[in-house]
């Protein structure tokens, strides 16, 4: 049996030219854009408009975007990224004013939050209308270690770039991979529907061409809440069967009377969103000041760092997936040891030791963010996933914009230390308010695999 899906690799040679392409880009852009104004604020914004845009987007259009050839739309929305990249090498190679330049970031990066809204729900339908169950959830794990790959080849490449000086070279980069990506994205489109094939190939569950949630609860990628840094959807714990075990309760899936304790769980959920996907973004926009601090005027060491966070998140989704730590693990220790690591990062400026502690704080953030996307799944009533699953993609992506507002205005209003600190305290406070949660214990059942 192959690894990979029949035709499923035009989707994944999709999905690792796109993370390079945007992993190159995004490094480039947050430097560019430091180097340009030494303004963490500026900074701060330019990484915030990569979240906004598609914050609105998903809640005005999120019914809208089942219609249509999904793989064609997604070469299409990959178009607009690549003129995006190659304006943006044109208007930096041109010695354009400061002003336009930063102009251009920020449109650039709003279009790129508008896209991954839109190609999310394209991708999670492409994968459902053109692969068999199983083969589509084996073809979604393969999607997210790519990705991952993807941003380290990505980051690391940008830094070997900006170590020229040439931020130029890295937009038009990325725009030549969008183009390549987006000619894979219609080579998945040559496919036929799985609706053509015998129905046998159909697994338990699966609906064919239809995108509608299938009843044991399995999402698709369009409804997977935006997480980690790397855009990917996270290998989601097997889940319990709704309707039985102690993850059900009253109201889950068979019509009875509401669970009285459901709305307060998922109340905590959404509290717990804000540290939990605020606490990533805060990070990326603190590793450009923290890079020219510990090595002023080197873009090598700012590379290291995006490639070590990158890193953090590969080993926390091969953490989980392994099973070598749980979701549970997670949720009851990531945010105490995230505030410890952050407060470590404060510390000190000896290169190695920051490598590490950005290496490990990231692993512990990013699993965080995933066991919430599995409570994501987990916690609503059966009929009620795919609403939650908005709003909370909501909350968590306006967190990311505000966190990387404020992270910039604290590093030039009180300086980068007292801006860890402030990461750290939020991190401890949050994590140990966690033990005193009435409803930690239901909470943690949903995603305690038995």
């Amino acid at each position: 049996m192959s690894r990979i899906p029949q035709g499923g690799a035009w989707l994944l040679a999709y999905f690792l030219l796109s993370s390079v392409a945007e992993a190159l880009q995004a490094v480039a852009i947050l430097w560019a854009s430091y180097e340009l104004t030494h303004n963490a604020t500026v900074t701060g914004v330019v990484n915030a408009a990569a979240y906004v845009p598609g914050i609105v987007l998903g809640l005005v259009l999120r019914k809208r975007v089942d219609g249509g050839h999904a793989s064609r739309q997604l070469a299409l929305t990959n178009w607009a990224l690549a003129g995006g990249s190659a304006a943006l090498a044109l208007v930096y190679a041109a010695g354009s004013s400061h002003d336009v330049v930063l102009g251009a970031f920020i449109v650039a990066q709003c279009v790129l939050s508008v896209v991954k809204a839109l190609n999310k729900a394209y991708v999670g339908r492409v994968i459902r209308q053109r692969f068999p169950s199983p083969a589509g959830i084996r073809l979604r794990e393969q999607v997210t270690s790519l990705g991952l790959v993807g941003g380290l080849v990505g980051g690391g490449a940008a830094g070997l770039v900006l170590e020229t000086g040439a931020a130029g070279w890295c937009f038009g980069g990325a725009a030549l991979l969008y183009v390549l990506s987006l000619a894979s994205a219609w080579r998945v489109g040559s496919r036929p529907d799985a609706d053509t094939r015998p129905a046998a190939a159909n697994g338990p569950g699966d609906e064919g061409s239809s995108g509608e949630e299938n009843p044991a609860g399995e999402r698709s990628a369009a409804e997977a809440p935006a997480g980690a840094e790397v855009e990917a959807d996270p290998v989601p714990e097997p889940e319990q069967p709704r309707g039985s075990g102690p993850a059900t309760g009253p109201g889950r899936g068979t019509g009875s009377a509401p669970d009285a304790g459901a709305a307060g769980r998922l109340r905590l959920i959404l509290l717990y969103s804000v540290p939990s996907s605020g606490s990533l973004p805060f990070i990326s926009t603190l590793t450009v000041p923290l890079a020219q601090a510990v090595a002023p005027g080197s873009s090598t060491l700012y590379s290291i760092l995006t490639v070590a966070s990158t890193c953090g998140g590969f080993l926390a989704g091969a953490a989980l997936s392994s099973g070598r730590m749980s979701s549970r693990t997670f949720l009851n220790a990531a945010l105490v040891a995230g505030g410890v690591l952050s407060a470590a990062v404060a510390a000190t400026l000896w290169p190695p030791a920051v490598v590490l502690v950005m290496l490990v704080l990231n692993m512990v953030m990013t699993g965080h963010v995933m066991a919430m996307q599995v409570l994501t799944n987990q916690a609503p009533p059966e009929d009620q996933v795919g609403r939650f699953a908005v709003v909370r993609n909501a909350v968590a992506g306006t967190a990311k914009a505000g966190f990387s507002l404020l992270a910039g205005w604290l590093v030039e209003a009180a300086g980068l230390t007292v801006a860890w600190l402030f990461l750290a305290v939020v991190l401890g406070v949050f994590g140990a308010a966690w033990w005193t949660v009435r409803q930690r214990t239901a909470i943690l059942r949903l995603v305690t695999v038995t």
